[in-house]
């Protein structure tokens, strides 16, 4: 089994919820891009984003989702 499979996996033990593993490592690969200097590789991102899942450093807020009319009053 490669690394990022055990990465994989072991990201996968702390969101359980595919998609919401994938959006989260996706917005961390995002900003490790941004903040690079362009000498790390896009795989080697993505590695450092599924170790910090893993390790719990990388967290989600479940928001409930609001009713347009509701943002309407808002504004």
């Amino acid at each position: 089994m490669s690394v990022r499979c055990e990465l994989l996996f072991a990201a996968e033990k702390r969101i359980l919820n595919p998609f919401l593993l994938c959006a989260l490592t996706s917005a961390r690969v995002r900003q490790l891009l941004l903040a690079s200097d362009g000498q790390a590789g896009l795989a080697e991102l993505v590695d450092s984003a599924l170790t910090e899942v893993a390790a719990g450093a990388l967290e989600f807020e479940h928001v409930e989702p609001r009713r347009l009319s509701a943002l309407a009053e808002v504004t």
